[in-house]
């Protein structure tokens, strides 16, 4: 988009711009109101009409993000009836190719991790620093755990990779308790970072995506989350990872190491890939009440990138021939 101009004028902080050199003649001191095309002004003399060459462009807001009002889904033949959304994005035209209940609140399970990555990922300098685990309990039966306990020492780094390929909830609680004081502190910080990416349609209350009510996204904010990790290139290199062996010091000093494996089929080379394009990388997410869910970072053969999400999917199969059809049909 173009941007919004704005001028100063060497009078007061305030002028109007793009006033007809004819109008401009017409404001005398003798006048009580200038005649404007929609009303008048009152004279002021702290205010001068006047013609400036130097004026500034504010970049408005989304001019480098994709956006569309309403659904796009006529360009695939992609079943969206077993499915809650599903979106593409084109990141290098800033184009919206496919969009199902893109603004739909919606639990996003283990995609939160993203937002939790994403902080810590803006908020640490040194990746490799190993910190001290806090209380990272998590009682809810069956949630995937790396196994952490109060007292272990491991790098972020190392956590980075414990939440985005296995997708470890107390590797996401570590990192949450380390940079936010706590998960309600660190919730509060995701909300925050939310907002100023545009993602109004989003609410946090943890970082590991465990279900809650009041824990919900949309398919759209999750792009501008994603979109933004893209700029770092340690995310790229880790969701591309298909194992990494993760070693940290438990709380008695005694060394471990475990095998953190993605659960992203494309990487671990268990699920084909689309036709026409190359999954680098991504992002799972599954809950009962969300359902199948997924996030990738697409490449097509003309070296043109694309953001890929699908949420709710009845199915684990559904949910990549989604993918792949999405893929095939808009790439």
């Amino acid at each position: 988009m173009s941007g919004v101009k704005w001028s100063i004028n060497s009078k007061k902080a305030v002028c109007i711009l793009l006033l007809a050199s004819a109008l401009l003649g017409g404001c005398g001191e003798s006048s009580g109101e200038v005649l404007l095309p929609y009303g008048s002004l009152d004279a002021n003399p702290d205010y001068a009409l006047g013609v400036v060459d130097d004026v500034y462009t504010i970049p408005m807001f989304a001019s480098g993000l994709c956006a569309a009002a309403s659904d796009i889904t006529e360009n695939s033949g992609a079943d969206k009836s077993r499915l809650k959304s599903a979106c593409v994005y084109d990141i290098p035209d800033k184009k919206v190719l496919y969009s199902y209940n893109a603004n739909e609140h919606l639990y996003p399970a283990s995609l939160t991790k993203l937002m939790t990555v994403l902080l810590a990922l803006e908020q640490c300098e040194d990746l490799d620093l190993k910190i001290t685990v806090g209380s990272v309990s998590i009682k809810e039966s069956g949630a995937q755990l790396f196994g952490l306990k109060e007292g272990d020492r491991i790098s972020i780094r190392d956590l980075l990779y414990a939440c985005l390929l296995p997708s470890a909830n107390d590797a996401a609680l570590a990192l949450a308790v380390f940079l936010g004081g706590s998960e309600e502190g660190f919730a509060d910080m995701m909300n925050a970072r939310a907002l100023s990416l545009g993602a109004t349609n989003t609410h946090f209350v943890n970082s590991h995506g465990l279900n809650n009510e009041e824990h919900y996204t949309c398919s759209y904010d999750l792009y501008l989350i994603f979109n933004e990790l893209l700029k770092h290139p340690e995310f790229k290199e880790i969701i591309n990872t298909d194992v990494r062996t993760i070693e940290y010091t438990s709380a008695d000093g005694s060394l471990n190491s475990k095998e953190a494996k993605s659960t992203n089929q494309y990487v671990r080379g268990n699920y084909d890939q689309p036709a026409r394009a190359t999954i680098i990388g991504g992002k799972t997410g599954t809950t009962a009440a969300a359902g199948k869910c997924m996030i990738v970072y697409a490449s097509s053969y003309d070296n043109k990138d694309y953001i890929v999400v699908v949420m709710g999917a009845e199915d684990v199969d559904l949910l990549y021939r989604t993918i792949n059809r999405l893929c095939d049909d808009l790439i």
